[in-house]
This record gives structure tokens, C-alpha cells and sequence, in this order.
């Protein structure tokens, strides 16, 4: 008992303090025990080999491991220890006063927001460094059901409240949660938007994608002589088209991955004319010597020219020797670009898709201006509507269009070091796996490697913090964690934990929902912490069970006919 308050000594994730002179050392405890030695220590290692009277001085005692994590001189408290205790220095209790001191960094200081309570005080507001939080990367991990996406609310809400008026974060939603939980404080782009809500077309012109993504999603594989034809056949396009942009680059300066646009309709066409075309002689020099085509294609719409048929036998009309046999290629290329799913791609409206030739009304930076550069403070991207098979590649392209003009503009006002950006990538380990090479992958392995410099700051979300890439997940530099239950998931957590703090993640099973631990750079010392409410809740909230099976009145059976409409018009609000 102290100051007329009960404390538990010897609790997990307690915090001590060590006096050294005018300084307090703080630590926090991650293991305790009773007779037998901690592991690693002395006695432990070498337990075999104690005498008798050692054994009974060990016996009946109790011992706890604590990891130092800041000091304090005064009445101010700092990250880092400059100085250790020695044998025989004294461990006092922490108590709610040294945690005033220890939480009141944060008090009157800008760059914080408030999103709960210190888990083990009362009235202690759990206030974390914006900085930290964007310039450090971060990660949420957490079970189903523990309170994943009322945090990311809260934290969205809490950088929207007006207390940051240029801030600037991305949401990449692959639910369609957090539209209604951020209200008008967000724009919603998403592929079949609801314009009575506000909710804005999600277009992301195809040109913008690298070429061996293009590839993949249009032709397949190929062998890497066709492949390269293709690519120069690309290169060239480009060049052409670049000469009819408002701002012309430099030829010397574009490849295959340069965004300028194109007309893959086009360039459908002219690869299958290539493998359709006759010759009226064996082995022409040149392509002009080919026969006319009794039916003439058209490019726009898909169609290709009929030529005469080659001859099996060695006369008269002859076979390209030429040809490069992708017929099926082309056929999936085709198919592609006439799918409806597709449309946002390679049929964007908005003025992005290019004609024939190449050019187009609207350019790129029209549309990161529409994503990033509106007057609200949140993006959320509802990819919940992309065909799954070309999900990370099409959000890892959404982020590198973004990431390259914000690199681009580091030198002015809209760029990333003058306006930071925050990335919230839900469902991290559906685009970051490990072991597995996507756009996605890329994009957002350069940004947890270089985007800190660049000012693009990196939150991922998962439920499996096991499947995600290892690199990328030790590039976080603050760690939130929620309950988590699965052995493999706490393991690659424990792996993760920075400050050298990895008893603590044996708490993770018995946390409650909405009760976290936050690491790293985000909170001036571990702690845990019980997140608030979010004042609206996500989507994916729980449903309120038991209340729901106790309506006593049946649904109209009819509504089935509705949702087979929604269904097939992959809209909520479909008209039957």
C-alpha cells in the first residue's frame, strides 16, 4: 500500500524504477519466477554445478527479468537509457505519480492524439506521437475479432478532427468497412460508387502499369525473345505518344515502364495482324509485300482482319515464317480487355483512356491531384469490387502512381517531405506476403525501406502477422498489438518486437478486445493500452448478437430476389 493505493509486484508488463542518484531508470517487466534461476543467468547456467548452501540461499526466493526503457530527470522523461544500475542498486515500485511523469510528455505538446487509456492507471489518456506513428512505420496485428479495425477508426478519426488540418492519409480498404465510418471526413473511391453518397469511380489507366505487369495481366507468359519483341513494340508506342503530351519527355529518358500512354487496343491489333497475315510469295523482305485482307479488322472495336488462308502445301497463299504463335496469348489479351470487371482498367472514364494514337484528355497528375489533393483529410480506396486474381497488382500500381509523384515533388509544397503521407494497407498479408513477388510486394517494400526520407509513412493491418514478408515487417518501428491467440502469429510478433521486449507478447492471448500493446516509437514507453470506441462503427463490426436472433418477426423471404440482383450487379443498391 502506498499513498493509500494497492500495487501488485511482480506483475507482466508492471513498470519499476531504479534510482541513480538524480536519475530514475524505468523498466518494465517481462518474466518473473520463483526458485529456480531465470534463465541465462549465472545460477541457471550453471545450476549443476552450486554448492548446497547455494541452493538453499536461491530457495524460497522470487525474481522478476525487467528490460530498462527510459530515464527521467526531474520532471522529464526520455526514451533511451544513458547510464545502468549495478549490483546492489535499489528497485522501487512505479506509481501513478511516476506515471504522470513518464505520460506527461505529451501534455500541451502538438503532434499527439489521444485514442484511450492507459490500461493499468485510471485517467492516464494514452496519447501517441503522430510522428512516430507516419515517419516510423507501424503495424496492427491482432485475431479476428479483437478489435483490429475500431483502432484504425479511431486513429483516422483522431487525424480528422481538425486538429490537423493538412493531413493526409490513404486507406486501402479490401471490405468496404471504413466508408461509413468516417463519414464526410473521407472521399470514397470505389469501382460501382454510390454519387448520391458522394463516393467517387475508381479508374487506374492500364498505361500506368510497369510492362511486365501489363504482360502478366494481359498476355501471360511468354517466352523471353517474344517478350522482348513486344516490349521494343511498347517502347515505341510510347515514344510516338509522348510527342502529343502537354509537357514532352525527353526520348532518351522513356522505357516500357515509363507511364505514358498508349493504345493497347491498338497494339492487340498490330500482334494479331502479325500472326494472321499471308504472303503472296515465300519468305518476303519486307511486310508491305502481304496480302489485303478480305475482311478488314478494326482496332477499336477488337476485330481482326481476315486474310486469305494459308496453304498447307508449299504454294500460294504462304504463312508468316515469322509469326510468333500467341494466338492463345492474343485471345486472353482480347478477352481482357473486353471484360466488363476490367473496365476500370483498360476503359477508365474521366478522359484517361487513350485513343488510337495515344493521346489522352486527362493525365496523371489530374488524377493524384483527385485522390490525394482534395480537401479532406482521408482517401479510402473500396477495392473490394477488383476481380481478386489482379488485386495486388492493381493496388501496388494505385501506390506506386502515388509514392513516384509525391518522390517527384519532394521540392514542393504537395510533396511528401512538406506534406507527409500515411498508408493504411488492411489486410497486409494479402499484399505483402512472404516468400511471394507482387506489385504490391514491390511498392510497398520500397516504402518501408526508403518512403521515412520521402515523408510516406506505412501502417499495415493483418490478422496473420505469420504469412506477412519479414523484411518488410521489421522495418516497422512501433508495433500495436491486440489479442492474438494463434502460437505461429505470436512468434513472428515476438520476432518483431522492438526494445527488446519479446516476454511481452506472452500477454497477447489474454488481452481483452480492444486492449492493446503498444511498442516503438509511437508511445513513450510499452504500455497497455484500452482503445476507446470509435464514434462510428466499420462494417466489419461484430453483429449484435444475441439481439438480433431475438426479433421475434421473420425477413420477407422476397428480399432474396434482391440480393440475387445485388449479386450479379456486384452493387448493394441494385434495381430489381
Amino acid at each position: 500500500m502506498i499513498g493509500g493505493e494497492s500495487y501488485r509486484v511482480g506483475q507482466i508488463g508492471g513498470f519499476f524504477r531504479v534510482p541513480l542518484g538524480y536519475t530514475n531508470l524505468y523498466a518494465v517487466c517481462t518474466q518473473i519466477g520463483a526458485d529456480a534461476a531465470p534463465p541465462g543467468s549465472a545460477e541457471g547456467a550453471f545450476g549443476a554445478a552450486l554448492e548446497t548452501d547455494s541452493q538453499l540461499r536461491l530457495s524460497g526466493f522470487r525474481w522478476m527479468t525487467i528490460v530498462l526503457f527510459g530515464e527521467g530527470l526531474g520532471g522529464e522523461f526520455e526514451r533511451g537509457v544513458g547510464q545502468y544500475p549495478t549490483v546492489g542498486d535499489e528497485v522501487h515500485l512505479v506509481t501513478n505519480d511516476d506515471l504522470k511523469v513518464i505520460y506527461g510528455w505529451s501534455k500541451g505538446k502538438k503532434g499527439t492524439i489521444s485514442v484511450g487509456q492507459i490500461a493499468a492507471t485510471s485517467g492516464i489518456s494514452a496519447d501517441i506521437s503522430v510522428a512516430g506513428l507516419v515517419s516510423r512505420h507501424s503495424a496492427i496485428v491482432g485475431s479476428t475479432g479483437a478489435g483490429k479495425s475500431n483502432l484504425v477508426t479511431v486513429l483516422l478519426e483522431t487525424v480528422a478532427d481538425g486538429s490537423l488540418p493538412n493531413a493526409r492519409a490513404i486507406v486501402i480498404d479490401p471490405h468496404g468497412e471504413y466508408a461509413t465510418a468516417l463519414g464526410d471526413k473521407a472521399r470514397v473511391f470505389r469501382i460501382r460508387p454510390d454519387e448520391a453518397a458522394g463516393e467517387r469511380p475508381l479508374w487506374v489507366p492500364f498505361w500506368a502499369l510497369p510492362f511486365s505487369e501489363l504482360q502478366q495481366l494481359t498476355l501471360g507468359g511468354l517466352q523471353p525473345n517474344h517478350e522482348a519483341a513486344i516490349r521494343d513494340q511498347v517502347l515505341d508506342m510510347k515514344v510516338a505518344a509522348a510527342q502529343r503530351l502537354a509537357i514532352q519527355p525527353p526520348p532518351e529518358t522513356l522505357t516500357a515502364d515509363s507511364p505514358v500512354p498508349f493504345s493497347i487496343k491498338r497494339l492487340w491489333y498490330e500482334l494479331d495482324k502479325f500472326e494472321r497475315v499471308t504472303f503472296p510469295v515465300a519468305n518476303p523482305q519486307t511486310d508491305d509485300n502481304a496480302n489485303a485482307p478480305e475482311e478488314a479488322g478494326d482496332a477499336a472495336a477488337l476485330r481482326s482482319d481476315r486474310y486469305p488462308a494459308a496453304s498447307p502445301y508449299n504454294q500460294a497463299p504462304y504463312k508468316n515464317q515469322r509469326k510468333r504463335n500467341i494466338e492463345r496469348h492474343l485471345d486472353l489479351m482480347r478477352s481482357r480487355l473486353k471484360d466488363s470487371r476490367f473496365s476500370f482498367l483498360f476503359s477508365p472514364g474521366g478522359g484517361y483512356e487513350p485513343n488510337l494514337d495515344g493521346e489522352v484528355a486527362t493525365d496523371l497528375d489530374s488524377l493524384v491531384r483527385d485522390w490525394v489533393g482534395h480537401d479532406k483529410p482521408i482517401t479510402i480506396f473500396d477495392v473490394s469490387g477488383l476481380p481478386s486474381e489482379v488485386l495486388p497488382t492493381i493496388v501496388g500500381t494505385m501506390l506506386r502512381v502515388v509514392y513516384d509523384m509525391l518522390f517527384w515533388a519532394q521540392d514542393l509544397s504537395v510533396g511528401g517531405r512538406e506534406q507527409p503521407l500515411l498508408v493504411v494497407l488492411d489486410e497486409a498479408h494479402r499484399f505483402v506476403p512472404e516468400g511471394d513477388e507482387t506489385s504490391a510486394h514491390r511498392t510497398l517494400s520500397m516504402i518501408a525501406k526508403e518512403g521515412r526520407k520521402y515523408g510516406t509513412g506505412l501502417m499495415l493491418v493483418t490478422q496473420r502477422p505469420s504469412e506477412i514478408d519479414s523484411a518488410v515487417l521489421s522495418q516497422c518501428g512501433s508495433l500495436i498489438a491486440l489479442r492474438i491467440t494463434n502460437s505461429a502469429d505470436r512468434a513472428k510478433v515476438a520476432a518483431a518486437v522492438p526494445d527488446d521486449l519479446g516476454g511481452l507478447v506472452e500477454q497477447l492471448p489474454s488481452l481483452r478486445t480492444g486492449e492493446g500493446i503498444f511498442l516503438g516509437e509511437v508511445m513513450p514507453i510499452p504500455s497497455r493500452v484500452r482503445v476507446r470506441k470509435a464514434k462510428q462503427k466499420p462494417v466489419g463490426d461484430d453483429p449484435k448478437l444475441p439481439e438480433v436472433w431475438q426479433v421475434a418477426e421473420r425477413p420477407d423471404g422476397a428480399l432474396y430476389s434482391r440480393a440475387l440482383a445485388n449479386w450479379r450487379a456486384q452493387s448493394t443498391s441494385a434495381e430489381i
